[in-house]
């Protein structure tokens, strides 16, 4: 199935993530949660914190990564800009299922 990058709302990546229940990991200023988008859609959102400027960087980065499609990197399907909040939502991969790609 393919998804189209989509902006979302501080709001959402709360019901996304069901208020941030199902921690993956944390490193550096970055927190990882595993959320779904719909009943079969499952994705990992990535809260970036420490964001600095006017966003128009981190915007630029998003449109971006949303247009890479390759086998070896993980799928941009979305995003959040709700003033200093920032998040990157991806695709998720189950365990292991990325070292399959790699190696």
């Amino acid at each position: 199935m393919a998804l189209k990058l989509t902006r979302y709302s501080y709001a959402d990546i709360k019901k996304i993530t069901n208020q941030f229940q199902d921690k993956l990991g944390e490193g550096g200023y970055r927190k990882m949660y595993k959320g779904k988008l719909s009943k079969e859609v499952y994705v990992v959102v990535r809260i970036l914190n420490n964001s600095k400027g006017n966003g128009e960087e981190f915007i630029n980065e998003v449109g971006t990564m949303g247009r890479i499609h390759h086998a070896n990197v993980v799928r941009l399907v979305g995003f959040c800009a709700d003033g200093f909040r920032q998040a990157l939502i991806y695709k998720f991969l189950p365990n292991e299922s990325l070292e399959k790609f790699i190696f």
